[in-house]
């Protein structure tokens, strides 16, 4: 998996590199003004909210069916979901507004802080590059006690890594069941990690969601065999078995959307 643990704190790789830039931009920006005796905030402040804002909106823009339904997922940052692209445009149209103001010093800034921050993001992305993972040959447990294999399906298969302790896994959960009976084209599996029937059981009759794909994994099998660091973990395969997308943290219905698109070739 293409994620990044430090700490107690874990990364999607996209957003792992994402923060890396951002960092680096906040950071390039302060030394190129203190070298010109000069503040960098607001400027510096200024270009930051762009790029977020600029790539959350090109996101949007760019999967706008799954928004068209459901539009106050936009708001819903946290789950991620960016267009880098996007991002830059919108961090280059306020440099251009720096130079129209006559604002060198904080063009100077900015431009210097543009260039450090896309050579993070881009090594960071390179570093992170996902490697080639096939769907394990394993069974799990379902619910009733029957074996359940993960391989040999010749469908798509979402495959969902979860825990009731964990938040993120919770909030996401609703979306991902409904998804699940509405998206014929793939087969979704809930892999719970390591807890017993009765504590799935009363998660799902508390929260008033389907029993429909959910298993057990009660020794963190999967978690070991496809390098996952942290839960949730999205992991979306071909009919061939072959991985095509994977997410680390809670994942939004546009990406989730989205990496099933590239699994189904739609």
């Amino acid at each position: 998996m293409n994620a990044v643990s430090i700490g107690p704190l874990v990364f999607d790789g996209a957003r792992f590199a994402a923060v890396a830039g951002l960092f680096l931009f906040a950071a390039a920006t302060e030394i190129a003004a203190r070298l010109q005796h000069r503040d960098a905030a607001q400027w510096t402040g200024i270009a930051l909210l762009a790029w977020i804002l600029g790539a959350r909106a090109g996101f949007v823009a760019a999967n706008w069916p799954s928004f068209a339904t459901h539009p106050l997922d936009a708001l819903r940052l946290w789950q991620g979901g960016f267009l880098p692209a996007a991002g830059w445009a919108a961090g280059a149209a306020v440099l251009l507004l720096a130079l129209l103001r006559r604002q060198r010093a904080a063009a100077l800034q900015l431009a210097v802080g543009g260039v450090a921050a896309l050579v993070a993001h881009q090594a960071a992305t390179a570093a992170l590059t996902r490697p080639a993972v096939d769907l394990p040959v394993m069974q799990l447990i379902a619910l009733d006690g029957s074996a359940v294999q993960l391989a040999g399906r010749d469908r798509p298969l979402v495959l969902n890594l979860w825990a009731t302790w964990c938040p993120p896994c919770r909030r996401e959960m609703p979306m991902m069941t409904q998804l699940a009976a509405t998206t014929p084209g793939a087969d979704f599996v809930f892999a719970n990690q390591g807890e017993d029937t009765a504590q799935i059981h009363h998660f799902l009759q508390a929260e008033n969601l389907p029993a429909t794909g959910m298993v057990r994994d009660p020794q963190h099998r999967l978690m070991a065999a496809l390098d996952t660091v942290g839960l949730p973990a999205t992991l979306v395969f071909d009919a061939r078995g072959g991985l095509v997308a994977a997410h680390t943290g809670e994942i939004s219905r546009a990406a989730l959307t989205r990496m099933i698109a590239q699994a189904t070739g739609e």
